[in-house]
């Protein structure tokens, strides 16, 4: 899952229309309403999105003084190899390993972070309610996700809200990462949607225009969308 404080790069920026530039700028609720009531599928990214990645909090409730929190920080969540969990191209102790080699010193601190970091995962209050509502406007709600198996088994019982999806994809499991196209054509193949009648959130600027990419309306996701949808 991606860290909300990397701003990685992914090369070029993608087109999109006059209205979804403006949109990216500052939104308007009513617009958003507007395009939920013209999609027939609602897609989402789950981290920050759905639920709070807070590995700030989950690290600073373990105890360790400052320096410390930092070069943990700095091996495991504010590095790229948090990415090589989601790409599920290396196992889980693989990628045990590539935070370790980050720092070795501090190896033990590393291993018990790693091991409790489903903590980190917080589900937003108003998850249940907004899904719920789209449910009842007769949308098909699917995710699509960056996520990594590890984390997945860590938190998936925060997860009982996807029980009400009509599915997704997790990118461990495709073994490719938004914003690779492949990703959301896997979403759209699988589950055999109209792009065009599609409206997708997601948290990061490359992710909306990769979904655009693919033929999707999307929005970059803040949280007071929700709040002032319900």
């Amino acid at each position: 899952m991606e860290d909300k404080n990397r701003n990685k790069g992914t090369g070029g920026k993608a087109g999109g229309t006059r209205q979804e530039k403006l949109l990216d700028g500052k939104m308007q609720i009513e617009t958003i309403q507007a395009m939920i009531d013209e999609a027939q599928a609602v897609i989402f990214d789950i981290g920050n999105v759905l639920i709070d990645f807070a590995w700030e909090d989950y690290l600073s409730s373990l105890g360790f003084d400052a320096e410390t929190y930092g070069h943990v920080a700095d091996a495991m969540f504010r590095n790229e190899d948090w990415d090589a969990g989601d790409s599920g191209l290396v196992t889980t102790e693989q990628w045990l390993a590539l935070f370790i080699e980050n720092d070795p010193a501090y190896e033990a601190q590393i291993r018990y972070t790693f091991e409790n970091f489903g903590r980190s995962i917080v589900p937003y209050a108003f998850t249940k309610q907004w899904t719920a509502r789209l449910r009842q406007q007769k949308k098909r709600l699917y995710f699509l996700s960056n996520y990594s198996e590890e984390m997945y088994r860590q938190s998936k019982e925060k997860f009982d809200f996807l029980g009400y999806f009509n599915g997704g994809v997790f990118s461990w499991e495709e073994r490719c990462m938004k914003p690779d196209d492949r990703i959301y054509q896997i979403l759209i193949d699988r589950y055999r949607l109209a792009p065009k009648k599609c409206l997708f959130f997601d948290d990061r600027q490359e992710n909306v225009e990769g979904a655009r990419r693919a033929g999707m309306k999307a929005v970059l996701f803040h949280t007071d969308i929700p709040l002032q949808l319900l």
